[in-house]
């Protein structure tokens, strides 16, 4: 098998068996709840925030994104909220605040308490924002406007600096944590309201019990990519390179991506002239996994994110999104290459007829 769809999960290292209740007054629960707290730590500590108490745990990235949007929103919205955002961001940015505005809780481009929402790193192409210019020259415009950061393929990948930035989303899972865990930094001082009511968790901003083991596997994955990043960069875009030569090997391939800064951990190529499904479900079958993009936006019918980011739909509809971890090799990469030639000329040879 040769996985190359991390940008959809990451495969997860071994898990640990930390799993009583921490809000348990015993000794079993105390010893979950200082997991718990050393986790707050290693999480905040890769974050870059001194602070452990600004990262709150979640269910995931969608989540988190959720929590930062319509939690803001319904702290705020008596004051009048303006949410914005690019069309091609992540469903879980763009549905929440479509829900808001549907709801009259929020409207768009107006000079109110204004929410940025923007992607670390974009899901599809991999071009990596340069989120501090983006927040300077927004607060320039607007010294209130909050930004909010959806770091779901860049937290552990890219180099992160929180300033002048409110809330950053991330996904356990995107980084070799198990399904099901992320969390959401907040900076001191912005109000959220919590989604869901109970016991008071995380701050009294995610009630229900945490899911320890969840959140100390994920910790424990994060604290080693966060020391091991600069190797990992490297030696993903050695991965990344591979692939490219694709677009010498085989006639009507291009790359897809809006600059020249993008991550080497996602590879967006059109192999022209065929759909992206049936090159996804032809290499399948030959054991090397891919996707057409974002898994969340597989079963929609709506326009792609590419073409939403300006792509033709012929680009669009022949789209393979190829996504790498530091567990993938070079001789994977090399092997991969191969079968994709094979793949893409028998399919299109079988066209032609």
């Amino acid at each position: 098998m040769i996985y190359f769809d991390n940008a959809a999960t990451t495969l997860p290292c071994a898990v640990t068996k930390v799993f009583y209740n921490p809000s348990s007054p015993h000794a079993l629960g105390i010893q979950s709840e200082r997991a718990l707290r050393d986790a707050r730590k290693k999480v905040a500590l890769s974050l870059g925030s001194s602070t452990p108490e600004e990262v709150i745990f979640t269910s995931g990235g969608t989540e988190s994104n959720n929590l930062a949007i319509l939690g803001f929103t319904l702290a705020n919205h008596k004051h009048g909220v303006s949410l914005a955002s690019a069309p091609y961001e992540h469903p879980s940015i763009l549905a929440p605040s479509r829900f808001a505005k549907e709801r009259g809780w929020a409207t768009e481009g107006s000079n109110k308490t204004t929410l940025v929402s923007l992607s670390h790193v974009n899901h599809e192409t991999g071009d990596i924002n340069d989120i501090n210019a983006m927040s300077a020259n927004i607060k320039k415009d607007n010294p209130l406007a909050i930004i909010h950061v959806d770091g779901a393929q860049g937290f552990c990948k890219e180099p992160l600096n929180l300033h002048g930035i409110d809330m950053y989303s991330f996904s356990g899972h995107k980084c070799h944590g198990a399904v099901g865990v992320g969390g959401l930094w907040v900076k001191k001082g912005i109000r959220l309201v919590s989604l869901q009511h109970g016991g008071g968790q995380e701050g009294n901003l995610r009630s229900g019990t945490e899911n320890v083991a969840g959140i100390v596997h994920m910790a424990e994955a994060v604290g080693a990519l966060s020391r091991d990043m600069q190797a990992n960069h490297a030696h993903v875009a050695k991965i990344k390179s591979a692939i490219l030569c694709l677009q010498d090997m085989l006639p009507d391939v291009c790359v897809n991506n809006l600059s020249c800064n993008v991550s080497p951990y996602i590879l967006n190529m059109s192999f022209l002239g065929l759909k992206g499904e049936i090159i996804v479900h032809a290499l399948s079958e030959k054991g090397v996994y891919v996707s057409m993009g974002a898994a969340c936006n597989s079963r929609k019918r709506a326009p792609s994110t590419l073409e939403l980011m300006g792509f033709s739909p012929e680009i669009a509809q022949s789209a393979v999104r190829f996504s790498f971890s530091s567990r993938n090799s070079l001789a994977e990469a090399e092997q991969a290459c191969q079968i994709v030639i094979d793949t893409v000329q028998q399919l299109r040879k079988v066209i032609r007829k």
